[in-house]
């Protein structure tokens, strides 16, 4: 299991990449480069009375309609792709289609030999992940919008730090993975696959990353040779984008 990502890029680079439908209003969110569980991801998902696009922020950690208080969150932050249709916490979101769309510049792994962090990212562009949704009502009535990422086996590049990885969706499948275009089950399950190691980008950063209360671009820049030849840091993937 994984826990950590960043996302600094602006909402409105954001919304024209992900062509979400001018007619909802912005999504406020702060720059983060090291958001773990718990905290709000930006997520996309089927208006399903448009048809279109919309973004909005979701509490990371999924809570099933049954939960009676917010603690189960601490251990659905992820879902793993081969048991997501069967695990309790998930199946019910699995089988209404809450999928949706988490938007990020990127995460964290740690190797687990020596503890070193490593910053992972798609190259030159947002790390889109799967995931699914769900809405729990608090006690007191409260509506509570929440999100999963889920994981599958890691590629080539990220095996030597982890077995695990997200499921990272590329733009050709954002609409089917959203309920756009009628999918079968078993045309879902064929997209919760390990994105392909060539796509993505990972460098060495400082371990100051492990302490969630340590914040800022600095977290990401690489640390080492080998970080320094393979990335130009840049506070977001999208700013030299079209």
């Amino acid at each position: 299991m994984y826990g950590r990502v960043r996302l600094s890029s602006e909402f409105s680079q954001i919304r024209m990449r992900m062509r979400l439908d001018p007619e909802f209003p912005a999504v406020n969110f702060a720059p983060r480069w090291n958001l773990p569980p718990t905290e709000n991801l930006l997520c996309v998902v089927r208006d399903r009375e448009r048809g279109t696009r919309k973004a909005g922020l979701m509490r990371w950690g999924l809570i099933p309609h049954y939960a009676k208080d917010l603690k189960i969150g601490f251990s659905t932050f992820n879902a793993r792709a081969e048991a997501v249709d069967r695990t309790p916490a998930f199946r019910d979101a699995w089988k209404a289609g809450h999928r949706c769309l988490v938007v990020t510049d990127g995460f964290y792994e740690w190797r687990k030999a020596d503890k070193q962090p490593f910053a992972i990212c798609v190259k030159d562009d947002l790390t889109v992940m799967a995931g699914l949704w769900s809405v729990w009502r608090s006690p007191a009535g409260e509506k509570i919008p929440t999100c999963t990422i889920i994981t599958t086996d890691a590629n080539e590049a990220i095996a030597p730090l982890h077995d695990r990885m997200p499921v990272i969706v590329p733009e050709a499948d954002w609409g089917p993975w959203l309920g756009e275009v009628p999918i079968e089950t078993s045309g879902l399950r064929a997209m919760l696959k390990p994105l392909p190691p060539g796509q993505l980008q990972m460098w060495p950063v400082d371990k100051r990353v492990g302490n969630v209360k340590n914040e800022g671009a600095d977290l990401v820049v690489p640390t080492g040779e080998q970080g320094q030849a393979r990335v130009a840091t840049t506070p977001s993937v999208l700013q030299f984008a079209p």
